[in-house]
């Protein structure tokens, strides 16, 4: 079962999110926001696709939000985790710590739980 989470950020940027997958589809899907670097948005994206790409515009120039460089580090409070290491060789985290707003560039954006569960 995947959990929701919201992304907000000073600027005006609010946009919801899903991270994980349903229990029928957990071989095939892996949803986790990334930066679209061409339409700059935070969008949803399947990390177990073939080729990764932007749901909105196309593009394959997408980065998950739990690379290094999105991001001032670790935050103290988990907000949404994924257990996906056999598939991606790497844990899912998004935590409390503030986030690269890929609208207004600074690093003011931050996930928050939004306390919904899907599947």
């Amino acid at each position: 079962m995947g959990v929701e989470v919201t992304a907000t950020c000073e600027c005006g940027l609010n946009t919801t999110v899903k991270v994980g997958s349903g229990l029928l589809d957990v071989a095939t899907t892996c949803l986790f926001p990334c930066l679209c670097e061409q339409c700059q948005d935070v969008v949803e994206v399947n990390l177990l696709a073939a080729v990764m790409e932007c749901p909105q515009c196309d593009s394959p120039n997408v980065v998950p939000y739990d690379d290094p460089s999105l991001s001032e580090g670790t935050g103290a409070t988990t907000e949404a985790s994924w257990r996906i290491s056999e598939e991606l060789g790497r844990d899912l985290v998004l935590t409390d710590t503030k986030y690269r707003c890929p609208q207004c560039n600074e690093m003011t954006l931050r996930f928050i739980d939004s306390g919904v569960c899907w599947d």
